[in-house]
């Protein structure tokens, strides 16, 4: 499970927006189990903002908790892709669009929620995000130990042999490549295209608006 796998779908999209937001537990997990159940890991949001619920809900799940070599680089990497999904400019420009509507919700609950567990919600600031970075992985670790349970701390140069460890899985031949994904190319091409979709959305509502004009003044022409 990957925030692709919601995105498209404004259904999931709700069903994550409404277990953000529910603070009996029974019910968050609910909705999440309706979310996550069948998934063979979860990576990325909304997992992330989630940790400790799929904790209890999947006890024999492997934990890995996926590092930067310092704050400052996750810092910025969030300052330049993801903060944008939250901003006025992004709500606006695509407001006529449910999936882009309901995606900057999932973002702005996001933030919500990591203001109640961690005391860190919305900002642009640097410094506060290093702090955030710490604090979340901070959180991650003191969940997983209250429940026995192991994490391995991983930073992407560390490479398969790790991670293969770990879920005590062979190692993949040299043939086989490291994924690369998400990187700031990748979103710098999502943010365009959300974009894009929403003026769209704003050039037809205009075109729209044209003719229904234009054919009212045909209409009662005298």
């Amino acid at each position: 499970m990957h925030m692709a796998g919601v995105v498209p779908w404004p259904e999931k999209s709700q069903m994550v927006i409404e277990a953000l937001y529910e603070e009996n537990t029974e019910k968050r997990q609910k909705i999440l189990h309706a979310l996550f159940d069948g998934y063979a890991a979860i990576c990325d949001f909304p997992g992330v903002a989630f940790m400790d619920d799929l904790m209890d809900m999947y006890p024999n799940a492997k934990i890995i908790l996926n590092q930067r070599p310092n704050a400052s680089l996750w810092a910025k990497s969030l300052d330049d892709t993801l903060m944008f999904f939250s901003s006025r400019t992004y709500r606006i420009t695509t407001f006529l669009s449910k999936m882009c509507r309901l995606h900057a919700r999932m973002h702005l609950g996001a933030f919500d929620l990591s203001k109640r567990k961690i005391g860190i919600g919305r900002t642009r600031d640097l410094e506060t995000y290093k702090i955030w970075y710490k604090e979340y992985n901070q959180f991650v670790r003191d969940e997983a130990r209250g429940r026995g349970r192991p994490v391995l701390e991983w930073e992407p140069q560390d490479g398969w042999a790790p991670i293969c460890e770990f879920l005590g899985r062979p190692v993949p031949p040299p043939t086989v490549a490291f994924p690369h994904a998400n990187d700031r190319r990748e979103m710098r091409n999502l943010k365009i295209f959300l974009v894009t979709l929403g003026l769209c959305y704003w050039a037809l509502l205009g075109v729209m608006s044209w003719a229904v004009t234009r054919g009212l003044v045909w209409v009662w022409r005298p």
